[in-house]
């Protein structure tokens, strides 16, 4: 932690102008980009934790092989262009496509989606746990812990804690995996000890459970953090290559984590708490000192995130869509953006604090924020197959809350969803009847 501060505040000190602040004055190099974009990206231990143990492999084909495909898609069709551009985010694009309103909506749902409730969920347990304080109160350390540096550095110290967290996840969870081969064997062991349906693609799960995923992937294509990492970049030259190699590491990692899953579920006794199962197992298998090395692996893992996610909401609703509004003077950037830590800091506390499930928290908010975003971000790059300035605003707004109705509706009515549909389908649907509407009407002749 101290490391941590440390560094984050160390590098505040090269911010001079509100670009430094914003997007590290757009300097990073090819290492930093692909660090901090990896360790960044990658915050969700615990989620893979309860996943990982209950469905196995299963693990690799969801928040693995989608992921990977679409960030390839990313980084193919749109890395370089985003770069090129030199705009600062996702509103930004936007507002030159489509006008000033469908920035502001696009800054209000960047701001719901990226604060980092999950992720702080998973700190505040981590925490709980290993020093058996009370759940709220770890919440809010870890909390303040994870955002302190950020008020003085911006996006600078952001990086710079990011690739000193990168060592530390690798580090640990390498040890691990090396500890549980030497301790108990390698795949005849664990289909000796894991049962069967965990080695297959579903994990015993249905076709929809896992094919849903796919389609919450896409929102890889308009992952702020992935365009705000580009927009930081050096050079358009890195970007590409970069996320290639960043798909590499997260790749190894999976391998890692799936790994560790595994052999959670054939050593642990049943019962136990499946989010907890790495911090569990490795409190069974290994000896002080190791298991003080991953326990700062998991602690690394989350809150490289933490801090990520927490400056992106801060940007969205500071900088996208409260300074987009109030003189848009370029100074007063860091300022709208610091007043803005504040306000997502607090949603995130709550939201973490009402939460139960990390994977429910990722796909209740994946499923409402593709519809809103998807159709007009990658529409908006082509001016050939731009959505309908007029039918923007209302699409955004009808499809989000189209799917979040949709997903909140089992929780008022009880049962399922309708007819088994996933809000994202909803959503999507929706959005796409607008932008086919429009270009329909496009090409009707006119009177």
């Amino acid at each position: 932690m101290l490391a941590l501060i440390g560094v984050g505040l160390a590098r505040s000190r090269k911010v001079r102008v509100a670009e430094d602040f914003l997007l590290a004055g757009r300097r990073l190099s090819a290492p930093a980009f692909v660090m901090s974009l990896v360790s960044a990206w990658y915050g969700g231990i615990l989620g893979v934790s309860e996943y990982s143990y209950s469905y196995g492999l299963s693990n690799w084909f969801v928040f693995g092989l989608p992921y990977y495909l679409h960030a390839a898609l990313f980084a193919v069709f749109l890395s370089r262009r985003a770069r090129v551009s030199r705009l600062s985010s996702i509103p930004d694009k936007l507002e030159a496509a489509y006008g000033v309103g469908a920035a502001r909506v696009g800054a209000l749902t960047i701001f719901l989606t990226t604060m980092p409730a999950a992720y702080l969920l998973m700190l505040g347990k981590l925490l709980a746990w290993i020093f058996g304080w009370n759940y709220p109160l770890a919440l809010a350390v870890g909390t303040a812990l994870s955002t302190v540096y950020i008020y003085f550095g911006g996006l600078r110290s952001v990086t710079g804690t990011d690739m000193l967290q990168f060592v530390l996840m690798y580090a640990g969870f390498a040890m691990m995996v090396v500890v549980l081969y030497q301790r108990f064997g390698g795949l005849s062991f664990l289909t000796a000890h894991v049962p069967a349906q965990l080695f297959s693609p579903l994990g015993g799960q249905g076709f929809q459970a896992v094919f849903v995923w796919y389609i919450i992937a896409s929102t890889t294509l308009i992952e702020p953090l992935f365009y705000e990492r580009v927009y930081a970049a050096k050079s358009e030259k890195i970007v590409l290559p970069g996320i290639l190699v960043c798909i590499a590491f997260w790749a190894i990692f999976d391998f890692m984590t799936t790994t560790t899953g595994l052999y959670a579920r054939a050593l642990l006794p049943a019962g136990v708490e499946r989010s907890l199962a790495f911090p569990l197992l490795a409190q069974q298998v290994l000896p002080a000192g190791a298991f003080g090395l991953f326990f700062v692996a998991l602690m690394a893992t989350v809150m490289s995130t933490i801090d990520a996610y927490s400056f992106l909401a801060a940007t969205a609703l500071g900088r996208d869509l409260l300074w987009r509004s109030y003189g848009r003077d370029p100074a007063r950037v860091p300022l709208f953006i610091r007043r803005s830590l504040a306000a997502a800091t607090v949603c995130a506390f709550l939201l973490a604090l009402a939460s139960e499930s990390v994977v429910a928290v990722w796909h209740g908010v994946g499923s409402v924020a593709a519809p809103v975003l998807l159709i007009p971000t990658l529409s908006a790059w082509s001016a050939r197959h731009a959505f309908s300035r007029r039918l923007v605003v209302p699409a955004m707004v009808t499809s989000g809350l189209i799917a979040l109705l949709w997903r909140l509706a089992p929780e008022f009515l009880g049962g399922g969803y309708w007819l088994g549909i996933q809000p994202i389908y909803m959503g999507l649907a929706v959005s796409l009847a607008f932008y086919l509407a429009g270009r329909l009407r496009q090409r009707l002749p006119k009177p």
